[in-house]
């Protein structure tokens, strides 16, 4: 993405400005331009790569993976290969800085939109004609609702992980206008599938859940998505002995085949926020379904049941904040307590690969207290380790049927979950949308805990 900054006293390369100035200097690959206009006034572009803005550890978890594409080449005619939801839902737009996407953005909304575009740069008028609805201003002139756009660059806002689209940086923005752009160089018409590679950082509700959505998102274009072949953190034949997920077809080809780099990239865009996909029991493979039918039978019995599901371990050492940072055993104890003494729960079921949590918990609600006996993990076990997959990677290296038992524990958790009366969770994540897609709407209560998003967070 390029930047547009005062003009500098420094060489550079001089380019016409015109309204592909932007496409001009990605052709020359060049770092840094003096830009002159017929008017005489001048500007400067710099560029920095998408990916560097990400914070840091974002980019760590994704262990190079660039999550927003470059984009070094890209249409913004061709409206057929764009998604411009994120800016027709919104009928005022606000753009707090000036650069290359906010520039393409603003004149897509123009064009295709009844939007007023509001742009906290004098420069903005080079770029564009005159319009009642563009609007030079200092800052937005009133407070901003859900009808709001606020395309921000003072912080990097994805959105995703905020866990709301209404403020969002340009990277991000730009992403979900044009993903489709970036999964293929062909003519889209000429697609039929979608490979789709889940990361070894991945566990299995993420796998699920990715998967369902994926297949859903890309449904509405007409493309088959399937499971890319040993991208995983686990075995493909073991997946398949417990799962059912789907294979590359036989008449699958680079021409007709789209690649996705990595499923984040889907993850991150507004297109993607609205596909609710539901993991339903047929995901399941049969014999594993009846299994853990006749296990959650004995465990739970006739009990008035509260699920509860607390992640820590890698979410703590990682750092993950937004939506994806996790409520403590303290932070809960109070609305579990409050549940507790309003319905009368009788049984607690807790899931967690956290060992701290589940020693917690045990204190607290001593005989209560079931969960699924599996291997489980403290903070201070994680040494230079940052996921969770790296851990278990380690020790699956000594116990080669270590990952399969993981799984499998971990997933009879989640089922178990999902038969209880109600059911809280620490944070967003994965083990969630299994467990109510699997309760199909049921529960009596249901409460996410978000202790990561202060109310600014929520505009």
């Amino acid at each position: 993405m390029f930047n547009v900054l005062p003009r500098a006293d420094c060489a550079a390369t001089v380019l016409r400005h015109s309204d592909n100035v932007f496409h001009e200097a990605l052709r020359l690959q060049e770092n840094y331009y003096h830009v002159a206009t017929d008017k005489g006034q001048e500007y400067d572009i710099s560029y920095v790569k998408n990916n560097d803005l990400v914070p840091e550890n974002y980019r760590n978890a994704k262990k190079g993976i660039d999550i927003y594409p470059s984009y070094l080449h890209y249409d913004e005619k061709d409206a057929d290969a764009l998604d411009l939801s994120l800016l027709e839902e919104h009928p005022r737009i606000f753009f707090s800085s000036l650069n290359e996407y906010t520039v393409v953005m603003a004149r897509l909304a123009l064009k295709h939109t009844d939007s007023e575009i509001y742009f906290a740069s004098p420069l903005a008028k080079i770029f564009f004609a005159e319009s009642q609805r563009l609007h030079i201003v200092e800052d937005f002139p009133e407070p901003a609702g859900e009808d709001v756009l606020q395309i921000r660059d003072e912080k990097f806002i994805t959105g995703y992980f905020e866990g709301s689209f209404n403020k969002i940086s340009s990277v991000p923005a730009f992403h979900s206008l044009f993903f489709w752009q970036s999964l293929t160089d062909a003519k889209q018409a000429d697609i039929k599938y979608v490979e789709i590679p889940i990361a070894k950082n991945v566990g299995i509700g993420g796998i699920l859940s990715y998967y369902a959505c994926a297949e859903e998102f890309f449904r509405q274009k007409g493309w088959q998505a399937y499971l890319k072949d040993n991208s995983t953190r686990y075995d493909d034949e073991m997946l398949r002995r417990y799962f059912k997920l789907g294979k590359k077809p036989g008449d699958a080809t680079p021409e007709n085949t789209a690649f996705l780099p990595d499923v984040v990239v889907l993850v991150v865009t507004y297109l993607y926020s609205k596909i609710h996909a539901e993991i339903d029991e047929n995901i399941l493979t049969d014999k594993f379904r009846a299994d853990m039918e006749a296990y959650a039978k004995v465990v739970l019995g006739n009990h008035n049941a509260l699920g509860v599901l607390i992640r820590g371990t890698d979410y703590i050492v990682s750092k993950m904040g937004g939506v994806r940072q996790m409520a403590t055993v303290t932070d809960m104890l109070p609305k579990i307590r409050e549940w507790i003494a309003a319905d009368g729960y009788d049984l607690i079921f807790l899931a967690t690969e956290d060992e701290d949590v589940l020693e917690q918990m045990r204190k607290e609600f001593g005989s209560m207290l079931r969960a699924v006996s599996q291997v489980r993990h403290s903070v201070s076990d994680f040494g230079t380790a940052r996921l969770l997959s790296d851990l278990e990677k380690k020790e699956a290296e000594k116990d080669a049927g270590l990952a399969e038992d993981n799984t499998v524990n971990y997933f009879y958790a989640l089922y178990l979950l999902a038969k209880c009366q109600s059911f809280m969770v620490s944070g967003q994540c994965h083990g969630e949308r299994v467990v109510k897609s699997f309760n199909h709407g049921k529960f009596k209560r249901f409460y996410r805990f978000q202790v990561g998003i202060g109310e600014s967070d929520k505009q």
